[in-house]
């Protein structure tokens, strides 16, 4: 019998280093395997996996100078563009710094579609940010202040990177707000909605966080972060991870505010590295999406209805979409309140009606569902629950935003500018 064939972290960087080894985004390699090629484990040494899409469990820790000494002694409430934040957790107000803690799905009190994740997209962008500090005295003190203001400046994820979730209806008869559809999700099971990258989602990928523990480095929205345990509700059919990043090499077109019929909601970005230890590793990496179970759950208590695969979900759908605007001219007269305009959840899509901001978009598809006119092109597919099938009517997933974060790894990674990590901990994969 030939012996089994291994290798280390060191020695996958080792061959980074004399630049022999060999990386490949998760997307290449699904690719290569459907057109019929080998990819044995001599022909691979990592694979960048990523995810984008909404990850609610996300907050930021700030501290930074905010006025001089002795103005005041404590931080009653603290505002960032109208999103309320927690003042702490160690507060040194007395000595002219303020600490706040910022949710990502925190709404501003001057505009309900604007919340945390809009927020850290702003800082991000290097906009400036109003802050306003409600002192225990009583007084209201204002400012604004930019990122590089702000020495420490910590995006936290709580519950990010889940391996895949799960698809929506809802069978009720009344259309029901929710965080997973920008506009409630029609009733009589008129449309659907699913979250997930699939195939190229990191955890997809290491199912048994054989590569992924803590400690491991990774890239979030583009700045580096390291993976510091488990995440919230994590269990072995739906895992997930936590994580720490610094917000001052981000890049703010791979994270934002989201909005949705139940409030504002945040997108995250993932890159992470798979080095390919062993053959069951690079077994779990070739997982494809028809593979992937996609469980159909009930809006109304999560019970699940069916079950598809991610295939339905990505698998010859669309993922850009285009708009004809000369169209959308000859048309305009009827349709004096826009749905992709009102429904856009990241203001790719205007009352302009000029065209869709790529910068800006997250490829959700609602504009093509919801335009009355066919003034969109582009396609999300549906899936078939209890015999009957369901359009979807929104992706809550960006495999776009994804694949170009998967391949800004691999370049980092064969450029030197980014090594792969050991762990220095095991996570429990759950039960």
């Amino acid at each position: 019998m030939a012996a089994r064939k291994r290798r280390s972290i060191p020695e996958i960087n080792r061959r980074l280093a004399d630049g022999e080894a060999v990386v490949m985004t998760a997307a290449d390699i699904c690719d290569d395997l459907r057109s019929g090629r080998r990819v044995r484990f001599e022909d691979v040494d990592v694979v960048t996996a990523s995810t984008c899409g909404l990850m609610s469990g996300t907050y930021a820790v700030l501290s930074f100078p905010f006025s001089e000494p002795d103005r005041f002694v404590k931080a009653k409430r603290i505002f960032f563009n109208g999103v309320e934040a927690d003042p702490g957790p160690c507060p040194n107000e007395r000595i002219g710094v303020v600490d706040a803690i910022v949710h990502g799905t925190r709404r501003s009190s001057r505009d309900p579609d604007y919340g945390g994740g809009h927020l850290f997209q702003d800082l991000v962008a290097g906009k400036p940010v109003v802050v306003q500090v409600v002192t225990d005295g009583g007084n209201t003190l204002q400012s604004e202040i930019t990122l590089d203001r702000i020495p420490h400046a910590v995006l936290h994820g709580s519950r990010h990177a889940f391996r895949n979730y799960v698809g929506f209806v809802n069978p009720g008869p009344e259309p029901m707000p929710t965080i997973f559809c920008s506009q409630p999700l029609p009733g009589a099971m008129a449309g659907a909605t699913a979250c997930g990258c699939g195939e190229i989602n990191p955890i997809q990928k290491d199912p048994e966080l054989r590569t992924i523990g803590i400690g491991t480095r990774i890239l979030l929205n583009g700045g580096t972060g390291y993976v510091t345990g488990s995440g919230t509700r994590s269990s072995r059919n739906r895992p997930c991870l936590s994580v720490v990043a610094d917000m001052h090499g981000m890049r703010p077109d791979l994270m934002g505010g989201f909005r949705t019929s139940a409030g504002p909601e945040v997108i995250q970005t993932w890159a992470v590295p798979i080095p390919i230890l062993d053959s069951d590793v690079l077994k779990t990496v070739k997982t494809l999406d028809e593979e992937i179970p996609l469980v159909i759950t009930n809006i109304h208590g999560r019970s699940p209805l069916s079950e598809a695969t991610y295939a339905d979900l990505w698998f010859g759908t669309s993922r850009h979409f285009g708009f004809d605007r000369r169209r959308c001219e000859t048309v305009r007269g009827g349709c004096p309140d826009c749905p992709p305009a009102l429904l856009c959840p990241s203001g790719a899509f205007t009352e302009e009606r000029v065209g869709i901001e790529a910068r800006s978009c997250y490829h959700c598809g609602i504009c093509a569902v919801s335009c009355h006119g066919g003034c969109f092109t582009g396609d999300i597919g549906g899936v078939f629950v209890e015999e009957t099938f369901v359009p979807f009517v929104q992706r809550l997933s960006d495999r776009v935003s994804a694949e170009a974060a998967a391949r800004d790894l691999k370049t980092r990674i064969l450029a030197g500018r980014f090594r792969l990590s050991q762990p220095v901990g095991r996570i429990d994969p759950g039960s």
